[in-house]
Protein backbone atom coordinates (compact mmCIF):
# COMPACT_ATOMS: atom_id res chain seq x y z
CA UNK A 1 0.00 0.00 0.00
CA UNK A 2 1.25 3.55 -0.95
CA UNK A 3 1.75 6.27 1.90
CA UNK A 4 1.07 9.99 1.37
CA UNK A 5 2.00 12.41 4.16
CA UNK A 6 0.47 15.65 3.43
CA UNK A 7 -0.38 19.14 5.23
CA UNK A 8 -2.97 21.56 3.80
CA UNK A 9 -1.70 24.92 4.54
CA UNK A 10 -5.04 26.92 4.66
CA UNK A 11 -7.21 30.03 6.37
CA UNK A 12 -8.72 28.65 9.38
CA UNK A 13 -9.03 25.18 8.44
CA UNK A 14 -12.75 24.98 8.09
CA UNK A 15 -13.33 23.82 4.60
CA UNK A 16 -10.65 22.34 4.45
CA UNK A 17 -11.29 19.91 6.98
CA UNK A 18 -13.96 18.82 4.55
CA UNK A 19 -11.26 18.47 2.03
CA UNK A 20 -9.18 16.24 4.39
CA UNK A 21 -12.53 14.66 5.75
CA UNK A 22 -13.15 13.42 1.97
CA UNK A 23 -9.81 12.64 0.82
CA UNK A 24 -9.28 9.86 4.04
CA UNK A 25 -12.59 8.64 2.92
CA UNK A 26 -11.47 7.48 -0.43
CA UNK A 27 -7.86 6.88 0.06
CA UNK A 28 -8.62 2.84 0.03
CA UNK A 29 -10.20 2.71 -3.37
CA UNK A 30 -6.41 4.01 -4.37
CA UNK A 31 -4.82 1.66 -2.01
CA UNK A 32 -3.56 4.27 -0.31
CA UNK A 33 -2.69 5.16 3.24
CA UNK A 34 -2.96 8.88 3.97
CA UNK A 35 -1.64 10.88 6.86
CA UNK A 36 -3.28 14.86 6.45
CA UNK A 37 -3.70 17.41 8.53
CA UNK A 38 -4.96 21.46 8.39
CA UNK A 39 -2.71 23.94 9.70
CA UNK A 40 -3.03 27.83 9.29
CA UNK A 41 -0.88 28.85 6.89
CA UNK A 42 -0.41 32.30 8.73
CA UNK A 43 2.04 30.51 10.79
CA UNK A 44 3.56 28.05 8.27
CA UNK A 45 6.83 29.08 10.09
CA UNK A 46 5.86 26.82 12.92
CA UNK A 47 4.98 23.68 11.16
CA UNK A 48 7.53 20.28 11.13
CA UNK A 49 7.78 19.35 7.75
CA UNK A 50 9.66 16.38 7.89
CA UNK A 51 8.24 12.75 6.51
CA UNK A 52 6.03 14.85 4.43
CA UNK A 53 5.53 13.99 0.66
CA UNK A 54 4.19 17.34 -0.42
CA UNK A 55 2.60 20.59 0.97
CA UNK A 56 -0.86 21.62 -0.22
CA UNK A 57 -2.03 25.00 -0.26
CA UNK A 58 -5.74 26.20 -0.23
CA UNK A 59 -6.41 28.37 -3.17
CA UNK A 60 -7.70 31.06 -1.15
CA UNK A 61 -3.59 31.17 0.10
CA UNK A 62 -1.89 30.66 -2.77
CA UNK A 63 -0.58 34.07 -2.59
CA UNK A 64 1.50 32.83 0.52
CA UNK A 65 3.30 30.26 -1.95
CA UNK A 66 6.68 32.18 -2.58
CA UNK A 67 7.07 32.60 0.96
CA UNK A 68 6.86 29.32 1.97
CA UNK A 69 8.89 28.05 -1.38
CA UNK A 70 11.39 30.34 0.34
CA UNK A 71 11.42 29.10 3.58
CA UNK A 72 11.57 25.52 2.45
CA UNK A 73 14.47 26.37 0.20
CA UNK A 74 16.16 27.86 3.38
CA UNK A 75 15.44 24.74 5.60
CA UNK A 76 16.81 22.93 2.89
CA UNK A 77 13.21 21.13 2.45
CA UNK A 78 12.66 20.02 -1.40
CA UNK A 79 8.86 19.50 -1.20
CA UNK A 80 6.58 20.20 -3.96
CA UNK A 81 4.14 22.43 -3.30
CA UNK A 82 0.36 21.55 -5.18
CA UNK A 83 -2.35 24.40 -5.11
CA UNK A 84 -5.62 23.03 -5.05
CA UNK A 85 -8.08 24.36 -8.01
CA UNK A 86 -10.56 26.39 -6.71
CA UNK A 87 -13.21 24.61 -8.35
CA UNK A 88 -12.27 21.72 -6.52
CA UNK A 89 -11.58 22.71 -3.35
CA UNK A 90 -15.10 24.65 -3.41
CA UNK A 91 -16.93 21.54 -4.51
CA UNK A 92 -14.71 18.97 -1.93
CA UNK A 93 -13.63 17.20 -4.87
CA UNK A 94 -11.56 14.70 -2.20
CA UNK A 95 -11.39 11.99 -5.45
CA UNK A 96 -9.52 14.89 -7.71
CA UNK A 97 -7.49 16.05 -5.11
CA UNK A 98 -5.87 12.80 -4.34
CA UNK A 99 -5.00 11.52 -7.50
CA UNK A 100 -3.49 15.32 -8.22
CA UNK A 101 -1.33 14.19 -5.24
CA UNK A 102 -0.20 10.96 -6.42
CA UNK A 103 0.63 12.72 -9.61
CA UNK A 104 2.79 15.58 -8.42
CA UNK A 105 4.35 12.88 -5.67
CA UNK A 106 4.76 10.54 -9.05
CA UNK A 107 6.43 13.21 -11.21
CA UNK A 108 8.77 14.32 -8.02
CA UNK A 109 10.30 10.62 -7.73
CA UNK A 110 10.82 10.32 -11.42
CA UNK A 111 12.21 13.60 -11.93
CA UNK A 112 9.79 15.08 -14.40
Amino acid sequence: MKKLKTVILCGSAMSSGLIVEDIKSIANKFNVEVEIECFASLRFKNYDYSNLDVVVLAPQVKSQEADIRKYLDEKNIALPIYTIPMRDYGLVRGEKILKDLLQVIESTETGE
